[in-house]
């Protein structure tokens, strides 16, 4: 019986965890928010190796992905470096910032400029990885 209601209070937050957005799903990230999609565009082509190298990473380790975000937004006064530092064990993520230490800087400061972008678009699974499929740059 425990076990049984362990397992429904666990399905429950899952499904509030995984409800999408408001106002559409990820096919309409780039019209909700075509600033943000306008200045992910420019990222992606100052920072090509970069930013594959990011939406692969999205696409292998989404939770993360997801974390990484969520700390630039909440971190405003803090770097790349702070982020590895406080994150260590991360596979490789801390070789990708260091090789990539300008992109990464510059992707963190394009989620402070558009949290909500930012956010929308990694409350859903990969959606990183699928941003750099879908992008209209």
């Amino acid at each position: 019986m425990r076990r049984a209601m362990t397992a429904a209070v666990l399905a429950v937050a899952a499904a509030c965890v995984t409800v999408a957005p408001a106002g559409g799903g990820i096919g309409e990230w780039n019209a909700r928010h075509p600033q943000a999609a306008r200045e992910l565009c420019a990222w992606v082509q100052n920072h090509p190796d970069a930013a594959r190298r990011f939406f692969e990473w999205d696409g292998h380790h989404y939770e993360r992905s997801h974390e990484f975000v969520t700390w630039a937004i909440t971190h405003p006064a803090e770097g790349i470096d702070a982020f590895v530092a406080q994150h260590p064990g991360w596979g490789n993520f801390d070789v990708m910032a260091e090789t990539h230490r300008p992109a990464a800087n510059a992707f963190i400061a394009w989620c402070r400029r558009h949290p909500q972008a930012a956010e929308d678009l990694m409350n859903h699974p990969n959606g990183l990885e699928w941003a750099g499929r879908h992008l209209a740059c």
